[in-house]
């Protein structure tokens, strides 16, 4: 899918730079960048300041330019390397500027069933649970980006069996952190990238148990 020019010219952060440079290391592992590369790609990445810095170091690779995700109209639909069908759309969770947030305040709020994944999702618990379970999507990003602002609540992600987890950004000594999931997915399944503040809450990143396989037994 072509990139929007305008969204080109949106000023990029961690996250963009980072899922670009995890982008470049997965190229090199399959033999399509030398470690020279590699190397001189990473470093631009990491000093990139917009989208159109980005795009270029992978526009020799078989990924979507990382401002393809900001410039579709609502509802259409684009195609990662590996196929997944990646939805994308003008609301929020479409801009890292503009993330989806779910709060969880007084009461727990949580995310099931077949919803629309997008790209940037952050995440509150001053003093509740918040659930995201991504068990019965049907489209999604393969990458995710998740910030968690934790106070004194819980998040709890649950995902299908081959996606990856990175809780490695996840910061804060009072809280805890917790991930049962592998880090490297299977070939063409996404990766959740966690990151944020603990504070005093939990997080927990965790494939389906009994009990989610159970309730989604009972929807179908």
């Amino acid at each position: 899918m072509d990139s929007d020019p305008a969204a080109r010219r949106i000023r990029i952060g961690h996250a963009e730079r980072d899922a670009v440079i995890e982008q470049l290391r997965v190229a090199a592992g399959e033999g399509r960048l030398t470690v020279d590369e590699l190397t001189e790609r990473m470093e631009r990445a990491a000093v990139a300041k917009t989208f159109a810095d980005l795009d270029p170091l992978v526009e020799d690779l078989p990924v979507a330019p990382p401002s393809s995700g900001l410039g579709g109209a609502p509802g259409t639909v684009a195609r990662t390397a590996s196929g997944a069908v990646v939805p994308t759309g003008d609301g929020p969770g479409w801009d890292p500027a503009d993330p989806l947030v779910v709060r969880a305040s007084w009461e727990d709020e949580r995310r099931r069933g077949r919803w629309i994944v997008p790209p940037f999702i952050r995440v509150e618990t001053p003093g509740a649970t918040a659930e995201l379970n991504f068990l019965e999507v049907d489209s999604y990003p393969q990458r995710i980006q998740v910030e968690l602002r934790g106070a004194m609540g819980a998040c709890v992600l649950v995902v299908p069996d081959g996606w990856g987890a990175d809780v490695s950004r996840v910061g804060g000594s009072w809280g805890s952190r917790k991930s049962l999931v592998d880090e490297v997915p299977r070939d063409g399944m996404p990766t959740i990238a966690v990151h944020g503040t603990l504070g005093m809450s939990s997080l927990t990143v965790r494939y389906a148990n009994w009990f989610d396989r159970r309730r989604t037994e009972k929807r179908d």
